[in-house]
């Protein structure tokens, strides 16, 4: 292997670290915001009879998120997703 390659495969490596932290922090975050959505829908169906319809398309393209990330994460693909990507609308 040649000094370039070498130079190049740690660059990237060290920036593939760097978005693996930076989703990590995302993911807890969506985990919170997963917990909030679950609660509320919990009460609004109760409430209603039946779950918050924007509610439940927003939880489905926050699951599309998650795949995502849990792809990207996990070296399945180099597709970074949102912010460096777009959100996945359902």
């Amino acid at each position: 292997m040649k000094k370039e390659e070498v130079k190049t495969l740690g660059k990237a490596n060290f920036e593939r670290v760097m978005y693996i932290i930076l989703y990590l922090i995302i993911e807890r975050f969506i985990s919170l915001i997963l917990f909030v959505i679950a609660i509320t829908q919990l009460i609004y169906a109760w409430a209603s009879g039946e779950p918050n319809d924007k509610l439940l398309g927003f939880n489905q393209s926050l699951a599309e998120y998650m795949k995502q990330l849990v792809e990207y994460l996990g070296f399945n693909t180099d597709k970074k997703p949102w912010p460096m990507g777009d959100w996945p609308f359902t």
